[in-house]
């Protein structure tokens, strides 16, 4: 049978209802690649183990619209640290807490991060005390929540490599 045969031979019905469910099915994946950008999207795919989210409210959200966070953990290969990053960390006291990147210092070949605002200024923490950085605060609205739920799920139970041929 020919491709255009076999084109000829769907229903117009069958054809509309399949393309709805196809994008429906995919508007998930849109919406989580928009927030988190393609790169990163397809980076999670193929490093599931570098990547999850959190619930903001777990730290006593720092702005009340943002429901979720995306964490690349540090074990990335690719993980880098900049001025102005947003890092999830252990505190002194064992606390799992989020702040921002202030300043770098390297002493004896070892990073040295200032972090926090004019509230903490002057601490430090290390390279080892570090978790991961936060990719993107994503809006609290259901269809961010349903995307974020979807991606993750995604990322933990498919495997990238088994879509592509060798």
């Amino acid at each position: 049978m020919t491709m255009k045969r076999w084109i000829k031979e769907i229903p117009i019905k069958k054809l509309v209802k399949m393309l709805i469910f196809i994008s429906i099915a995919n508007l998930p994946f849109l919406t989580i690649t928009e927030n988190i950008g393609i790169d990163t999207f397809i980076d999670s795919f193929e490093n599931p183990d570098y990547y999850f989210s959190i619930e903001n409210e777990f730290f006593g959200s720092k702005t009340s619209n943002d429901n979720y966070i995306i964490i690349q953990k540090s074990s990335h290969p690719d993980f880098e640290l900049k001025e102005k990053d947003l890092i999830l960390f252990f505190n002194d006291d064992g606390d799992l807490v989020y702040n921002t990147i202030n300043g770098i210092t390297k002493i004896c070949g070892i990073n040295k991060y200032s972090i926090g605002d004019e509230n903490t200024l002057g601490k430090s923490i290390y390279r080892d005390q570090i978790v991961g950085k936060v990719i993107k605060n994503i809006d609290n609205n259901i269809w961010n929540l349903i995307s974020v739920k979807i991606w993750e799920a995604s990322i933990n139970n498919l495997n990238i490599e088994l879509l592509i041929p060798d």
